[in-house]
């Protein structure tokens, strides 16, 4: 009776051990295709048309990360977009000027230098919508205010190009009434001069 016995704890122990260098093979293989990211928020003025959860980031045409999540910030004007940028991408531009190490199961968070900015990109004639992680002017372009609390993984925003033209075009249509009134003023004066010298007479005289 032991014999069977025997033979039934070593069957157990056999698919124990399988099972268990089943599940770590499985564990390792997940964590090596778990990304160390970082997550970012921003808060973009302006319509994200055309960016999906997914679209790349770009660092002056280098991707480092991908757009995690697109949706309506707490004002209800603004739009929120969450970034993922790779950790090893980061360090290796020399972004990444963290200190503090990775805590194991928490999401990394790294401290951006002050004038890096977020902007909404379209590549080439596809127009295809991006994002583009680059340096600016911090008095050119300072960080937004905004009507509510921001996290403080943070990267502030700058203008799209095509936001800036249309500011420029609604600023340009804003003063067109102006305008037109000061050529209308400049006509009227022009006539009212020609008017004046065919009263004196000049054109005769000369």
């Amino acid at each position: 009776m032991a014999a069977p016995q025997n033979h039934w704890k070593l069957g157990i122990f056999v698919v124990a051990g399988l099972a268990l260098a089943l599940a770590t093979v499985a564990i390792l293989g997940a964590l090596s295709m778990i990304e160390d990211v970082g997550l970012y928020e921003s808060y973009f003025d302006e319509s994200v048309q055309g960016l999906e959860v997914g679209s790349p980031i770009k660092f002056r045409g280098v991707t480092v990360g991908k757009v995690g999540r697109i949706q309506v910030a707490p004002d209800h004007r603004h739009v929120e977009v969450q970034s993922e940028l790779a950790v090893d991408q980061l360090a290796r531009l020399g972004l990444d000027i963290a200190k503090k190490p990775l805590l194991f199961g928490a999401p990394r968070k790294l401290v951006m230098a002050p004038d890096l900015r977020l902007q909404l990109a379209s590549a080439g004639l596809t127009g295809t919508k991006f994002l583009q992680l680059d340096f600016f002017d911090v008095k050119a372009y300072p960080p937004p205010i905004l009507p509510f609390k921001v996290p403080k993984n943070t990267i502030p925003t700058a203008p799209s190009m095509m936001k800036n033209l249309e500011d420029s075009i609604t600023r340009m249509a804003a003063t067109l009434p102006e305008i037109v009134d000061q050529i209308g003023a400049i006509v009227g004066r022009i006539d009212r001069i020609v008017a004046e010298v065919g009263e004196l007479g000049i054109p005769g005289q000369i």
